[in-house]
């Protein structure tokens, strides 16, 4: 098997579970089958190329190393202070495996107030230093390259959370502010430590057995390396759904939020009542455009 084969699987494995949790009407009921289409379905949404086009941007392929990124630049007006959003996972504002792209709404809207949108793929690495270490890799190529603000707007959506805050604690000075859709930012709430040494391809893990994890893992938890974000003053929203089972409000947007402010930062929740994990109404929504585009 692959590398780009076991991110598949291993993504597919993600969804359906994610899939589980939203078909589950009662607890007392039983659970419903996820049929094995569903399954290949997920994973094939994670694409194996860069693609994609746009209202007003124009797609560039990059690479750093051997990992998939891009660039997409604004194609009218750039904005003066040449900001930009930057995704995570990295596949939300290109084509998926179906040749659609998850989040236009919001990057084709980024895309003609001039900001540029870029990704890098470094798996489901759940916020390793080695990920962290590739990222500021290509943060750096952009900016030498592109000119781009020293300070980048980042997005996390769900795994994407934990490598976004993953590269953001260890550079805060990097990062302005940070956007979660429903992320995941504890990794012990999400994916738990069993799979946590599991899930990262080899090369972007931590390269450390379960015992060394659960011994060190406040060194490498979000939710407990928050105090850089809070010196740099990065401002901090999540939009979540209070019923989500698959990565729980409480434990990764509400604590976070709250250990933010402790330590005099600001963060704030958009609690959407009676949702669980996914849905347009997450990434369509008009708070979270506002933070990211003010």
């Amino acid at each position: 098997m692959t590398l780009r084969d076991a991110f598949r699987l291993i993504v597919g494995l993600l969804v359906c579970c994610l899939l589980r949790v939203g078909l589950v009407a009662l607890a007392d009921e039983p659970k419903p089958a996820v049929s094995q289409a569903d399954a290949e379905r997920a994973a094939k949404m994670v694409p194996t190329r860069i693609g994609g086009t746009y209202r007003g941007g124009e797609l560039a392929e990059l690479r750093v190393g051997d990992r998939m990124a891009y660039l997409v630049r604004p194609t009218r007006k750039v904005d003066p202070q040449k900001r930009w959003l930057w995704e995570f996972p990295f596949w939300l504002g290109i084509n998926d495996g179906f040749g659609n792209v998850q989040h236009r709404n919001y990057v084709e809207r980024a895309l003609a107030a001039g900001f540029h949108v870029a990704g890098v793929d470094v798996g489901p690495s759940c916020g390793s230093p080695a990920a962290a270490k590739v990222c500021q890799e290509f943060y750096k190529s952009l900016l030498a390259d592109s000119g781009l603000n020293t300070r980048a707007r980042i997005m996390g959506q769900s795994h994407g959370g934990l490598i976004a805050y993953g590269w953001a604690f260890r550079n805060p000075t990097c990062v302005e502010r940070i956007a979660g859709i429903c992320p995941a930012t504890d990794f012990l709430s999400w994916p738990t430590l069993p799979n946590f040494v599991n899930f990262p391809m080899k090369g972007l893990d931590y390269g450390l057995t379960l015992e060394e994890l659960t011994r060190r893992a406040a060194e490498f938890n979000p939710v407990d390396n928050l105090a850089p974000l809070a010196k740099a003053e990065v401002r901090i929203l999540h939009i979540h759904g209070d019923k989500d089972e698959l990565v729980p409000m409480n434990a990764n947007s509400t604590a976070l939020a709250d250990r933010y402010r402790e330590l005099g930062g600001s963060a704030e929740i958009v609690v959407l009542e009676g949702l669980g994990h996914g849905g347009k109404v997450l990434y369509e929504s008009e708070p979270l455009i506002k933070f990211l585009l003010e």
